[in-house]
């Protein structure tokens, strides 16, 4: 039996890397002329942790990759509104909810302005972007990894992988 746990932990270790490295790809094309590192950003928050702390209200609802890829996804539209002034909110808001099948706009918007509210109540003070996100399951779980950048961004600032 001891010899199994270090196998099934090195997979662990293996399919986190794997995550890590496909999320930096991704980063790197969509942010080409910036600079992407991976690990803690400088301000030493780690955007997975909080972003794992922002869906988890939301979590029980999810209970395949999929559907927390898609609950991610959710909250990653809810996050980055709030970074924008409430005047460019509702526009972009309205845009996003009517590319939702019908029969989902309801709830989408519903879900959104929740996720909005808690942002803005118990997360407020994150002011990073979040570009992009993986999920790999490491076979115990689900393991998070966040591409992010300050936000308003700034030249000489670098956008964070981790």
């Amino acid at each position: 039996m001891s010899r199994r746990r270090p196998k099934k932990k090195k997979r662990q270790v293996e399919r986190r890397r794997a995550a890590r490295r496909a999320l930096l790809r991704r980063a790197k094309k969509t942010l080409a002329d910036e600079n992407v590192v991976i690990g803690r950003p400088a301000d030493g928050v780690k955007m997975s942790e909080v972003l794992e702390a922002f869906v988890e209200p939301y979590k029980d609802s999810a209970g395949t990759k999929k559907r927390y890829e898609t609950l991610l996804a959710t909250a990653l539209i809810a996050w980055n509104v709030t970074l924008f002034p409430e005047a460019e909110r509702a526009s972009f808001l309205d845009e996003l909810i009517d590319s939702l099948p019908e029969e989902a706009r309801q709830d989408g918007k519903e879900i959104i302005h929740a996720m909005i509210v808690r942002k803005e109540r118990f997360f407020s003070r994150y002011r990073r972007l979040i570009v992009d996100f993986e999920v790999s399951d490491t076979g115990s779980g689900w393991y998070l990894t966040v591409a992010s950048t300050p936000f308003p961004a700034s030249d000489g600032l670098e956008r964070t992988v981790e």
